[in-house]
């Protein structure tokens, strides 16, 4: 077992958390259908993820910055969060789009869930250990 290695030097105003694949979060948009999309990052003004599902036209689901859309952060198989985020930043990149969005609702349940899930995370990271494969 090995610890976590802490992530590079931090540019922004919150601190981001890596997402551990072993956590099996991923984001839905609703909207866009029941597309399982790859979390990138988590903080406690937004979240950064893949909108697009590989071999997907980006014409299929236009967005635009600064657009409004409603999200399940799913933290298992079942379990999800329902937010609502504003797109603050779009990077398009090997035909996929990056999103980075901001929290609308601040008072909502879900973001307080959100918030208390974000408390929990930091609370283990320090301690939390990553099994490695050996061979």
């Amino acid at each position: 077992m090995t610890k976590a290695a802490p992530s590079g030097s931090e540019r922004r105003k919150h601190k981001r958390r890596p997402v551990l694949d072993t956590f099996s979060m991923f984001i839905v948009v609703p909207k866009k259908g029941f597309h399982r999309l790859k979390v990138d990052d988590l903080s406690e003004a937004g979240i950064g993820f893949v909108l697009d599902i590989e071999g997907e036209a980006i014409a299929d689901f236009p967005i635009k910055s600064d657009e409004k859309i409603d999200v399940r952060l799913y933290l298992n198989q079942s379990l999800y969060l329902p937010l609502q985020v504003q797109v603050a930043r779009i990077e398009e990149k090997d035909s996929l789009r990056r999103i980075g969005a901001a929290f609308v609702d601040k008072n909502s349940k879900g973001f307080h869930a959100f918030s208390a899930f974000l408390a929990m995370l930091d609370g283990i990271l320090d301690a939390a250990l990553i099994e490695t494969p050996t061979g």
